[in-house]
């Protein structure tokens, strides 16, 4: 079915790099690279009956702007060699699917909430531009180090054919929602079932959710210890009668909030719970209940963990054992168990190696067997500190006892210094002294009537200063004009400017200020005609100031050149009114220069042709970056 290739270039500008992953059964999806703005993109050729509506979906979601949406950046049409095509670019996937991560784990209940809450804020940012998803499911809703994303905003219902009214529209977006709260708590899907045509026949299709009596089993008879409000809103959702259930994702979110701050939402990408394996840390030895002594090859008991001075994360039993085990027997000549880990190079202890031929180097303070070092003839044996030895200390193996590996310890060496509290008294007796003769001295001062040298010099700065004669006859000296701080021209927001249409890409308006040049604000394509193709007089790009400040030049770094604007001082609300300032028209970099600075607090670049792009009878604007000084 695909004519296309690695290598490809569409519409001069995206080169397709290799094939993507896709669960719509009438798309086929690219990975690709804009060799105009140099970053990566998604393309998704879409094909069938409803190829035309997903593309004017898409229009639609490109509308919405939130950092939880998958951005939608272009949609169009364009001759592949077997005939024309339908695409849409996207912002690439990144990060994992829920699919994904279920597929390793259950997600943890407070994650499950924030996950449920971010999603369903961007719907709710859709829902209010009238754009609905209508297609929700696991493969739809990624995780992205510190995003929840939501993929396929207008295209995957419109591939789906799904076209409600907006109630139902909100209605099926905030049961998805809900499902996939379920989904990510239990591995198991609650609302309609995926297995529908326009899914492709090879997608991972999740298990249906168990039902009961009373419709869908409830969460907490599944999972232990589940959030009472996620089981709250499950039973609403999906359980008796609709009349409970949440309308809109509005109402998902007012169910969930609080879901916690950023950081339960950076967890997410850890949420995959792996289950905890015990670890039996117990060994057979002497005096063990077996009574027989330890099993063949067992290696001593591991050295108490220690947690280390500084903060960071603690080593599983497992990993501790693992590691101990392998010192201690590679003290004992046992080979090392598989996993373990071995000491790091030069440690003293167990498991240094001994010269060739001799037997391995014991700890300080213990024979060559593990045990404390013998008695002198005619003493006791002795263990740790000089004590009389108990149990397995000082106790030669034996056949019916054999070495267990016990420790021996000898007393900390006593630390020998310069006791700083004479020192640190002497010097603060010096202090007290320094300081009694300072007060004594300035007690004992002439008063000077002479102001200070700081006053002296304020007093001969001013003491030029001419007298001005008021009403009642005296004088007063004539007031210094003080600098007033310069107030600079600042950005405070942006707004596209289209009154008679929907919108030009309101959604990027922000990157026309953000001090990046690479990224910009656009208007669509237009054809063969440079005044909006025909279908409206104008339309313009407009900033509001901090607060009102002189402008001077305005700086404009755009994609082509010709057309014409106006550049006006005026409200937002009236693009077209107000002082016109300058005229002209688009250059890669224009410098509109102002006669004198004016005071505005709002300013209107207001467009009545559109300039040319670098192909025949396209018209097209890319604002780059406005700048005020």
């Amino acid at each position: 079915m695909s004519t296309v290739q690695p290598g490809t270039v569409m519409v001069d500008r995206y080169r397709l790099t290799q094939p993507a992953s896709t669960d719509l059964a009438t798309a086929e999806a690219w990975e690709a690279h804009d060799q105009i703005l140099d970053r990566p993109v998604r393309v998704t050729f879409v094909d069938g009956p409803q190829a035309a509506s997903a593309l004017d979906a898409a229009r639609r979601a490109a509308l919405v702007a939130d950092n939880r949406l998958c951005r939608v950046l272009d949609v169009g049409t364009t001759e592949l060699g077997a005939g024309d095509r339908s695409y849409v670019i996207t912002e690439p996937f990144a990060g994992e699917s829920l699919t994904q991560i279920v597929s390793r784990g259950l997600v943890d209940a407070q994650q499950a909430r924030a996950l449920m809450g971010e999603a369903a804020t961007a719907l709710e940012a859709a829902r209010q531009r009238g754009v609905h998803h209508c297609a929700l499911r696991p493969e739809a809703v990624r995780v992205d180090g510190h995003r929840v994303v939501v993929t396929g905003l207008g295209i995957d219902a419109g591939l789906a054919g799904i076209e409600p009214t907006d109630t139902q529209a909100a209605a099926a977006d905030a049961r998805g929602l809900v499902a996939l709260g379920y989904y990510a708590l239990t591995a198991r899907w609650a609302a309609d079932s995926l297995e529908v045509p326009w899914i492709a026949p090879d997608a991972v299709r999740p298990l249906p959710a168990q039902t009961g009596p009373d419709g869908v089993v409830p969460v907490s008879e599944l999972v232990p210890h589940v959030d009472e409000e996620i089981d709250v809103l499950v039973r609403r959702t999906f359980t008796g009668d609709d009349a409970g259930a949440p309308a809109t994702p509005a109402d998902v979110v007012a169910a969930l909030e609080p879901w916690g701050q950023v950081s339960v939402v950076a967890a997410l990408p850890r949420f995959v719970q792996p289950p905890e394996r015990p670890v039996r840390s117990s060994v057979l030895g002497a005096g063990s209940p077996a009574g027989n002594g330890p099993r063949p090859g067992t290696p001593p008991p591991a050295p108490p963990v220690r947690r280390p001075s500084s903060g960071g994360r603690i080593a599983r039993a497992g990993t501790v054992g693992a590691g101990a085990g392998a010192v201690a027997g590679a003290a004992y000549g046992q080979p090392p168990a598989q996993g373990a880990v071995p000491p790091p190079p030069g440690q003293p202890g167990y498991g240094q190696p001994a010269p060739y031929g001799q037997p391995p180097v014991p700890p300080p303070g213990q024979g060559p067997n593990g045990y404390a070092q013998p008695a002198a003839p005619g003493q006791p044996p002795t263990g740790a500190y000089g004590q009389p030895a108990t149990g397995a200390q000082g106790v030669p193996p034996s056949e019916g006892n054999p070495p267990t590996g016990g420790f021996a310890s000898t007393a900390a060496p006593k630390k020998r210094g310069v006791n700083p509290t004479p020192i640190v008294l002497g010097v603060l007796l010096v202090g007290v002294v320094l300081a009694a003769v300072w007060a004594m001295a300035q007690a004992f001062t002439p008063f000077s009537s002479e102001p200070p040298p700081e006053v002296q010099a304020s007093q001969e700065a001013t003491a030029g200063t001419e007298p001005t004669e008021t009403s009642d006859g005296s004088t007063e000296p004539e007031p210094t004009e003080s600098e007033t701080p310069e107030v600079r021209p600042i950005i405070e927001t942006g707004e596209q400017l289209d009154p008679a249409s929907d919108g030009e890409h309101p959604e990027a308006v922000e990157l026309a200020y953000d001090a990046d040049p690479s990224t910009f604000w656009f208007t669509r394509t237009y054809f063969n005609n440079p005044v909006w193709g025909g279908f409206k007089e104008g339309a313009g790009y407009g900033v509001e100031l901090r607060e009102p400040a002189p402008v001077s030049q305005v700086d404009l770094s755009t994609n082509g050149s010709g057309g014409a604007w106006q550049l006006r001082s005026t409200s937002l609300d009236d693009p077209t009114g107000g002082d016109l300032l300058a005229e002209g028209s688009f250059s890669e970099d224009t410098t509109i220069e102002l006669d004198e600075p004016v005071i505005v607090d709002s300013l209107v670049l207001w467009i009545t042709e559109l300039p040319d792009t670098d192909k025949a009878d396209e018209y097209r604007l890319e604002l780059n970056e406005i700048t005020l000084s």
